[in-house]
């Protein structure tokens, strides 16, 4: 057995790889794919850790309950999502190889917001210069989508691209996965976007790891914004987001 031929008993398990920066929604996208898919893990060191563990205490055990669930009549199709090809968050880089590769992508400045303040709040970093800090995430940012978008532009039929923002709107982006996998969804995508709106699948209360999916609330961050601009993060429009803040 091995990631490239992991049978689960009898069935040999769809493979792909999956990208995705730090704080762009993985886990998020991962509650999706709980409903969506009958995934499976080849054993390796990032399945069974302390951290995980706690990140989940933080979540709604109702929610998970409801996303492990099947409707009659859908065939088991195990999946296996390598979430490490590269190292955890890929890197080093997104490469290619010879899986399908799913990465998701979110507007860079809520990103490096949620890096910062799940970075000083849950873990305890110590930053003494914030904006130098800032440049450097924004950079490491950019070198890691620069190498995605370089894997999607020469294998454009073998790469699915999920932005954040537009699999928070609505359930097309679900569809989307699982037509790119060519699996029939074990949930119905419409269901699975209603129980994984952030506030329905997460705890009330405060949280250090799932904070708040929210794209705008760095912009009301006076001291942060004051920040941004002497980071100078330039232009994200290769990505798809705007040029300006």
């Amino acid at each position: 057995m091995s990631p490239e031929s992991y049978h689960f008993g009898t069935r040999l398990a769809l493979r792909c790889d999956y990208y995705a920066f730090p704080r762009t929604g993985s886990h998020y996208l991962w509650a999706c794919f709980t409903g969506l898919l009958d995934l499976v893990f080849y054993p390796n060191e990032f399945v069974d850790h302390p951290e995980a563990k706690q990140r989940a205490e933080e979540l709604n055990p109702h929610a998970y309950y409801a996303l492990r669930l099947r409707e009659d009549g859908v065939p088991f199709q195990p999946v296996y999502i390598n979430a490490a090809p590269q190292g955890v968050h890929g890197n080093p880089a997104p490469a290619a190889g010879d899986w399908p590769v799913l990465t998701l992508i979110r507007d860079p400045h809520p990103t490096i917001y949620s890096w910062y303040h799940t970075a000083t709040e849950r873990w305890g970093a110590k930053v003494p210069n914030r904006v130098e800090w800032m440049r450097d995430a924004y950079q490491k940012y950019r070198e890691f989508y620069d190498r995605a978008f370089d894997v999607a532009e020469k294998n454009p039929k073998k790469c699915l691209l999920i932005r954040f923002e537009e699999l928070k709107r609505d359930a097309a982006v679900l569809r989307q996965i699982t037509a790119f996998l060519g699996v029939q969804p074990k949930l119905s995508p419409e269901f699975v976007h209603w129980w994984t709106d952030f506030e329905r699948m997460t705890k009330a209360g405060d949280r250090t790891f799932y904070r708040s999916g929210n794209n705008l609330q760095w912009r009301n961050d006076a001291a942060w914004l004051a920040d941004l601009e002497r980071a100078g993060p330039g232009d994200f429009t290769r990505y798809g987001y705007s040029a300006k803040p």
